[in-house]
């Protein structure tokens, strides 16, 4: 019974497949048979991934866990004066070094 399922369904496909050939245009074709080769070049590309994921999760079994949460360091300072000075402040603007700016067009622009 299973063998004559077989038959059918081969002769079905290749029927199909003569048929389906012969009516569609070559540009189509190209599609199709462009689209299964490259599923097909995926294949290793993604077997490759899941090997390698598969093999990295059985390496961080043997580690050993890791701590719940890092230690805590304090580092007192003798003066606690140095830690509270002010940051320095830049120097004060002076007009000497603004620029000067000449728009050109401008009525007050000198000759």
């Amino acid at each position: 019974m299973k063998r004559g399922f077989l038959i059918i369904g081969i002769v079905f496909a290749i029927t199909f497949a003569i048929v389906f050939g012969t009516r569609i245009s070559a540009d189509a074709l190209a599609v199709i048979v462009g689209v299964i080769l490259g599923i097909g070049a995926g294949i290793p590309t993604t077997l490759l991934a899941i090997f390698i994921m598969t093999r990295r999760q059985g390496l961080d079994r043997n580690l050993p866990p890791a701590s719940p949460q890092p230690p805590v360091v304090i580092v007192n300072t003798p003066d606690r004066a140095a830690l509270s000075a002010p940051p320095a402040l830049p120097a004060p603007y002076s007009s000497d070094l603004a620029r000067k700016w000449t728009m050109i067009g401008d009525s007050e622009t000198e000759s």
